[in-house]
């Protein structure tokens, strides 16, 4: 039987692994930097956390002409909200939750046309 020293180590070794393995999925889905994908600088974003944990994305078109938006979070979690693609027009706004990803910490990566 192993002593809880060395389970411990291994367990933390395991999360180490998944967490290393998590973020580099997630860094090869961050939005591309291609022309077609990049939303202007006239459409604005500001995020918060709730009460509760989750995380919001706050976007403002302050462009003159109708974008289409689509906010990239680091997670995204099967069981919670879903991120939609926002088809704004000029001056209009829209707010993006997502659930709380706890230890791994939950941020905006940007936001990509749709």
């Amino acid at each position: 039987m192993k002593n809880t020293g060395t389970a411990l180590r291994t367990a933390a070794l395991s999360l180490a692994t998944a967490t290393s393995a998590l973020g580099l999925t997630l860094a090869a889905q961050s939005p591309a930097a291609a022309a077609d994908d990049t939303v202007p600088s006239c459409v604005k974003t500001a995020t918060t956390h709730d009460l509760f944990g989750y995380f919001g994305a706050f976007i403002t078109n302050d462009c003159t002409t109708e974008q289409r938006v689509l906010p990239v979070f680091k997670i995204v979690w099967s069981t919670g909200p879903q991120p939609q693609c926002h088809v704004l027009q000029p001056g209009e706004k829209a707010t993006e939750w997502v659930k709380p990803t706890g230890i791994l910490g939950q941020g905006l990566v940007g936001l990509v046309r749709c």
